[in-house]
């Protein structure tokens, strides 16, 4: 199964934050059985998902995307817990387990991260971003096929 997922990434230019991107998805193949993935330039993602920008998270797309990425997120985490809940009251924990993993930021079901472990939920976490962050340097949206 494929999913469209975005890293935000501290970098100076586009290239950078490309790079940074892609080293977090390797990761995730090896950490979350992640069986491969496709950047923005490769044919393969531009086939499944149309041309898709990396984006600077503060020009006015990217403040837009963030909105709707932790929108979507929020959302995710709720209908999960909710599904963790029915599970949990009707005694099957193993199941309400998965539910919480999943609302907890399992790769499979988030579609924004700050880093390979942390889904993006809040802009409190791009403000924290950016105040560790140097003049030189800017936060970006990177897009990100995966395949699980």
């Amino acid at each position: 199964m494929h999913s469209l997922i975005y890293f935000v990434v501290e970098a100076e230019e586009e290239g950078e934050a490309l790079a940074k991107a892609e080293e977090q998805a390797m990761e995730w193949t090896n950490r979350h059985c992640v069986d491969y993935y496709s950047m923005p330039s490769d044919s393969f993602f531009k086939e499944r998902w149309g041309v898709r920008k990396v984006l600077p998270v503060d020009t006015e797309e990217g403040k837009k995307l963030v909105k709707e990425l932790i929108k979507t997120n929020i959302n995710v985490m709720r209908e999960e817990f909710n599904k963790a809940k029915e599970a949990m009251d009707k005694g099957n924990l193993g199941t309400a387990l998965y539910h919480l993993r999943m609302a907890g930021g399992h790769p499979y079901s988030m579609f924004a991260f700050v880093d390979t472990t942390e889904p993006l939920i809040s802009e409190g976490q791009i403000e924290g971003m950016k105040a560790c962050i140097t003049d030189e340097e800017k936060l970006w949206l990177v897009p990100v096929d995966i395949h699980y």
